[in-house]
C-alpha cells in the first residue's frame, strides 16, 4: 500500500509539475504565449484585410481579379503558327454618318446576299443595325465600291486605317501579346498593309500585291439612330470588293508554308470570302482546301476563325467540308445560329440573332448538335465521324463565352476561356493591360443563368467563381460571363482578338499508338523540362516501358535539334528585328505610308503602330501643308454649322440641367389645368391677356388651342376616309413584324381597301405603335403568334394618327400656322409671353407686336422634334416645315429617349420633368435606364 501510495504521490507531483509548466505565469510559458500570439496577429491582420479589400472591388474588378487567378501559362507551348488566308486594310468610318454623305434612302431593310448598288447598302445595313448585328457583305459593282471608299476617304468622315482581315487581325495579335510565338502569315499584302503589319510577323513574297484590298467599316454605337431604327448594341457592318483573297494562288502558297514552316498550329480564316464566287470556282477552292488539310499532319492542329457568311448554300458547304477536318473552331452567335438554320440543327429560327438577347442553353444545345454531328467520336471505329478531327469549340458572343470539347486531346481550356473573356470588353474599350480602370465596363449578365436543360445545370454568379464547368455525356463545356464595354471605340477585330488569345493559352497533344506500342508525339516544340512536366506523358513513363524508351529517343533528338539549330535561328531572327537606332526610315515605309496613316497614328490615342514615332513624325512634316489649312477650314465650317444646329450649355453641370418631357395629345383632356384657376394670381394673369386680346383666353386654353382645334379638324377629316385604330406591339429579335404588316397590307388590297399599316410610334426598344386599317389591325392581332410579335393592346382612338392616312392634314395645318394670331395664343401659352431678352412685356407692347404680327422666332433651348428624331434646327423654315409633316410622319421618341439618355457625365442624370397628366413617359425611360430614372419628375397639370 506504501508503494501506491508513492506512486500516486509521484503522479500527482508529475501533474502539478506540468501544470505549472503550462501556466501562463511561468516565465517560459509567458514568452512562449506571447510569441504565439504576435505570430498570430499578422496573419489575422493579412486575412481580413485581404477580405476588406476584396469587398471593396467592384463587381467587374472583382471578375477581372479571379479571370487572372484562373489564367495560366500553358505548359505546351505554341512556339510556330502559320495564319492565312485573308488580308487587307481595314476602312473604319461612322456608318449612319457615310450613308448619309452618300445620299443613301430606302423605306425598306432586307438582308442582301450580294449588294449591286447603294440601296441595297443601306438596306442591308438597315437590317443588321436594327438589330445590332455584326455582319459582313460583298460588293459586286467595282465602279459603286471605288465611290464609297473614296467617300469613306474624305476627311469630313474622319476615317481611320487599320489592319484588317480575320488572318491579318490574329497574327496582330500574336504578335504583340505573346512574343514568345512567331506568327508567319499568308495573305494578299499591300503597300499600307505592309506599313501597317506587326514587325515581327513573317510575310511572304510570294503573295505581295501592289495596291491593297480594302474593307470599309461601318461602324455604329449602341443608341446611334438611323431614320426611324435605333441600334441596340454596338457593331459594324463590314463591305468589300476583294479580289485577291480567295484566290487559288494564295490558298497554294498557304499549304506550301505549312509544308516549309512546319508549325505547331495552323490558323485559316477567310474561307467566308469564298462565297462571293460563282459556284464551280467556290466547289474547286473548296476541294482544294478539304484535299490539303487532309494531307496535313494530325499532330499539328488546325483552327478554323470563321467570318459573316449570307449565302446557305456556301454555308452547307463550309459545314460539309470544311468544319470536320479542323481541330478547332472558333464563331460568334451570328455564325453558330446560320448553322443550325441552315443544317436543321435546334432552334433554326434563332437567326438572325441580336446581340445579347439569346439564351445561354439554347446555345449551348446548338453546339453540342455541332460537336457531335460533325466532330471526331472515337467511341465507333465504323463511324463517319471516327475520322473527323474537330474536337474543340471556341464561342464567343456580347455577354458570354463558352469552352466546348470533346476527348483528351485539348487542356488548359479554363485558363484559354478566362483570358479570351478578358480581352474582349479591354480591347473593345482600347484598355492598356495594366490598366485596372473598369469604369468604362459593365456586366450584362442575370443573376442567375440556365445552362443546360437536359443536365439541369444552373449558374449562380459570384465574382469570384466566374468560371462554371460540366459534361453532358463526353462533351465538356465551360461558360463565363464576360464584361461589355459601353462606349466601345472599335469594334472589329474584337472577335478575333478573343480567338487568338484563348488559341495561345490552350495545349494540345496528341498520341497515337502504333503496331510497336510505342506513341508518336510531335516534341520539336518543346523543352525537355515542358515535356517530363506533361501528365499524359508521366503516366506512359510509368505504365509502358516501351514507350519509355520511344520517348528518350525523342528528347535526345529535340535536345539535338535545339543545340545545332535554334542557335541559327535565333541569330536570324534577331538580324530582321534589329534596328539601329541612326537608321533612316525604310523605304517602302515611306512609299507606303500616307498622310491619313501618320495623322492617325500620332493623333489618335487609340491607334497603335509598331514603328518608330520619330519615322512616323517624320512623314507627317512631309505632308503638303495645303490639304493641312484645307482640313483646318473644313473643320471650322463644320464647328460653326453646328453651332447653327445646336445650342450648347456645357457651361451648366449635368446635375443641374433640366430636361422637360410633354406627353402627346393622348394623354391630355378638356378642363386639364383647371386647378391653376384657383390660384388668384394666375386668374387675374389671365383677364389682364383676355382684355388685350378681346377675347376669353382662359376659356380658349380650357377648351382647345385654336391651332390645336385646326389640326384636329383637319385629322378628322382624314379619318372619314376609312375605319382605323392603333395598336402597342412588343417585339423580340425574332420578330417578323415587317413582314405581318405586308401581309396584312396585301389583304386588305385583296379586299379592295385602303392597304394601311405601319409604324406610328416609336415608343422603346423592343415597343412600337402601329398605325392600320380595321382590317389590317385584326390580322394582326390573329397572326402575333406566327410572326413572333405580341400585341399589348389596342389604343382607344379614333383613327391611325401619325401614318401616311393623315396627309391629306398636312396643308390645313402648313396654312393654319400663317396665321399670326395663331402664333400669339402660342406664345403666350407656353412662353407666358416673355420675349427673348427674358422680361415681361407690357400690355401696350404687347398690343403693338398683335397688330404689326408675330415673328416665329429661334428656340433658346434645344427642343427635340418628334417628325426627326433630334434637335429643331435653328432655321425657322425646317422648324416650320418639320411641325407640319410630323402629322402624317412617325413619332420617334425611341430615338429622342437615347439622346437623352447620352446627356449623362459619368452616371450623372439631369433632371427629366414630365409636364402633363401621367407618367407615361418616364415609364419609357425607365425602360432605357433605371439610373436615368432615379432623376425623373412629375408636374401634373
Amino acid at each position: 500500500m506504501a508503494s501506491v501510495r508513492s506512486a500516486k504521490l509521484a503522479v500527482r507531483g508529475d501533474c502539478w509539475s506540468a501544470a505549472k509548466m503550462i501556466s501562463w505565469h511561468t516565465p517560459y510559458n509567458r514568452l512562449l504565449h506571447l510569441s504565439l500570439f504576435f505570430a498570430v496577429l499578422p496573419w489575422l491582420y493579412s486575412y481580413f484585410n485581404e477580405q476588406h479589400r476584396i469587398q471593396s472591388y467592384s463587381v467587374e474588378q472583382a471578375l477581372m481579379i479571379s479571370w487572372d487567378k484562373i489564367i495560366t501559362q500553358p505548359t505546351i507551348l505554341f512556339r510556330r503558327a502559320v495564319i492565312g488566308i485573308n488580308c487587307n486594310v481595314d476602312l473604319v468610318v461612322s456608318g449612319t454618318g457615310l450613308l448619309e454623305r452618300m445620299n443613301a434612302t430606302s423605306h425598306k431593310r432586307d438582308d442582301h446576299q450580294v449588294l449591286n448598288n447603294v440601296d441595297d447598302l443601306y438596306e442591308a445595313f438597315a437590317y443588321f443595325f436594327s438589330r445590332g448585328a455584326a455582319a459582313e457583305r460583298h460588293t459586286s459593282d467595282e465602279k459603286t465600291f471605288q465611290t464609297l471608299v473614296q467617300t469613306a476617304g474624305e476627311s469630313r468622315q474622319r476615317p481611320h486605317y487599320y489592319i484588317g482581315g480575320n488572318a491579318a487581325l490574329m497574327a496582330e495579335k500574336i504578335a504583340t501579346a505573346f512574343p514568345r510565338t512567331t506568327a508567319y502569315l499568308v495573305g494578299p499584302i499591300g503597300p499600307r498593309s505592309q506599313a501597317l503589319l506587326h514587325p515581327s510577323i513573317v510575310r511572304t513574297n510570294s503573295t505581295l500585291i501592289v495596291k491593297d484590298e480594302v474593307h470599309v467599316i461601318m461602324e455604329y454605337k449602341q443608341g446611334e439612330i438611323l431614320g426611324e431604327y435605333v441600334a441596340p448594341a454596338s457593331s459594324r457592318f463590314i463591305t468589300s470588293h476583294d479580289q485577291y483573297s480567295g484566290s487559288s494562288v494564295v490558298i497554294e502558297m498557304f499549304f506550301k508554308a505549312i509544308a516549309q514552316f512546319n508549325p505547331d498550329i495552323i490558323i485559316l480564316s477567310g474561307v467566308h470570302l469564298l462565297q462571293n464566287q460563282n459556284r464551280e470556282m467556290r466547289m474547286e477552292k473548296l476541294r482544294l482546301i478539304k484535299r490539303n488539310l487532309m494531307q496535313v499532319n494530325r499532330n499539328t492542329p488546325i483552327h478554323l476563325e470563321l467570318g459573316s457568311i449570307g449565302d446557305a448554300d456556301h454555308v452547307a458547304e463550309v459545314l460539309n467540308r470544311i468544319v470536320p477536318h479542323v481541330d478547332s473552331l472558333g464563331l460568334n452567335e451570328q455564325e453558330l445560329a446560320f448553322f443550325s438554320h441552315v443544317a436543321n440543327g435546334p432552334y433554326t429560327d434563332l437567326y438572325p440573332i441580336a446581340p445579347g438577347a439569346v439564351h445561354v442553353h439554347k446555345v449551348v444545345e446548338m453546339l453540342y448538335w455541332l460537336l457531335t454531328t460533325y466532330g471526331h467520336d472515337k467511341s465507333d471505329p465504323e463511324s463517319k465521324n471516327y475520322k473527323y478531327k474537330l474536337s474543340r469549340i471556341h464561342f464567343h458572343s456580347l455577354t458570354f463565352h463558352l469552352m466546348v470539347y470533346r476527348g483528351t486531346d485539348w487542356s488548359n481550356l479554363a485558363a484559354a476561356l478566362a483570358a479570351g473573356a478578358k480581352v474582349a470588353g479591354r480591347q473593345a474599350c482600347q484598355i492598356s493591360g495594366g490598366d485596372m480602370n473598369t469604369d468604362n465596363l459593365e456586366l450584362r449578365s442575370s443573376m442567375s443563368v440556365l445552362l443546360d436543360k437536359e443536365v439541369e445545370k444552373s449558374y449562380n454568379f459570384e465574382p469570384q467563381k466566374p468560371i462554371a464547368s460540366w459534361m453532358r455525356k463526353d462533351v465538356v463545356f465551360i461558360f463565363t460571363p464576360v464584361l461589355v464595354c459601353k462606349f466601345p471605340t472599335k469594334t472589329v477585330g474584337v472577335d478575333d482578338a478573343i480567338s487568338a488569345t484563348g488559341l495561345i493559352y490552350s495545349q494540345f497533344y496528341r498520341f497515337e499508338r502504333s503496331c510497336y506500342g510505342s506513341f508518336n508525339l510531335s516534341l520539336e516544340r518543346f523543352n525537355v523540362a515542358e515535356i517530363m512536366q506533361s501528365s499524359t506523358l508521366s503516366l506512359l513513363w510509368r505504365e509502358d516501358s516501351r514507350c519509355r524508351t520511344h520517348i528518350c529517343l525523342r528528347i535526345n533528338r529535340t535536345v539535338v535539334m535545339r543545340r545545332l539549330w535554334y542557335p541559327a535561328v535565333i541569330a536570324q531572327r534577331g538580324v530582321r528585328q534589329r534596328r539601329s537606332p541612326a537608321a533612316k526610315p525604310v523605304d517602302w515605309l515611306q512609299e507606303s505610308a500616307t498622310y491619313v496613316d501618320a495623322h492617325t497614328a500620332v493623333v489618335d490615342p487609340f491607334t497603335s503602330s509598331p514603328y518608330p514615332e520619330k519615322d512616323v513624325l517624320e512623314i507627317l512634316k512631309n505632308a503638303d501643308a495645303k490639304s493641312l489649312s484645307e482640313h483646318r477650314k473644313r473643320m471650322i465650317e463644320k464647328h460653326k454649322k453646328r453651332k447653327l444646329t445646336q445650342l450648347n450649355f456645357d457651361h451648366i453641370p449635368i446635375e443641374e440641367q433640366i430636361v422637360v418631357l410633354f406627353p402627346g395629345q393622348g394623354a391630355q383632356h378638356v378642363g386639364m389645368g383647371s386647378k391653376s384657376m384657383d390660384c388668384p394670381e394666375a386668374s387675374k394673369l389671365y383677364d389682364e391677356a383676355s382684355e388685350i386680346l378681346g377675347y376669353d383666353l382662359k376659356k380658349l386654353c380650357l377648351e382647345a388651342l385654336r391651332l390645336v382645334d385646326a389640326r384636329a379638324k383637319a385629322m378628322h377629316e382624314c379619318n372619314q376616309r376609312i375605319s382605323s385604330g392603333m395598336l402597342t406591339v412588343r417585339v423580340s429579335a425574332i420578330s417578323r413584324l415587317d413582314e405581318a404588316m405586308a401581309d396584312a397590307r396585301n389583304l386588305a388590297k385583296e379586299k379592295g381597301e385602303l392597304a394601311l399599316c405601319e409604324v406610328s410610334n416609336y415608343l422603346f426598344c423592343g415597343a412600337k405603335v402601329v398605325g392600320a386599317s380595321a382590317t389590317c389591325l385584326q390580322f394582326l392581332e390573329d397572326n402575333q403568334e406566327r410572326y413572333a410579335f405580341h400585341v399589348v393592346k389596342r389604343l382607344p382612338v379614333s383613327g391611325a394618327f401619325h401614318t401616311r392616312l393623315m396627309d391629306g392634314a398636312i396643308e390645313p395645318m402648313r396654312k393654319a400656322l400663317k396665321d399670326s394670331k395663331v402664333w400669339v395664343i402660342v406664345c403666350m401659352k407656353y412662353f407666358n409671353v416673355v420675349d427673348v431678352r427674358g422680361r415681361a412685356e407690357s400690355s401696350h407692347q404687347l398690343k403693338t407686336r398683335f397688330s404689326s404680327g408675330v415673328t416665329l422666332m429661334a428656340p433658346r433651348v434645344n427642343v427635340y422634334s418628334n417628325y426627326t428624331g433630334k434637335v429643331y434646327d435653328r432655321k425657322l423654315a425646317e422648324i416650320r416645315n418639320s411641325i407640319v409633316k410630323q402629322i402624317a410622319s412617325p413619332v420617334k421618341w425611341e430615338q429622342i429617349l437615347q439622346l437623352l439618355y447620352r446627356k449623362h457625365q459619368d452616371y450623372k442624370f439631369p433632371t427629366y420633368m414630365e409636364v402633363g397628366p401621367g407618367r407615361q413617359l418616364g415609364a419609357m425611360l425607365l425602360q432605357v435606364s433605371k439610373k436615368a430614372y432615379k432623376h425623373y419628375e412629375n408636374v401634373a397639370a
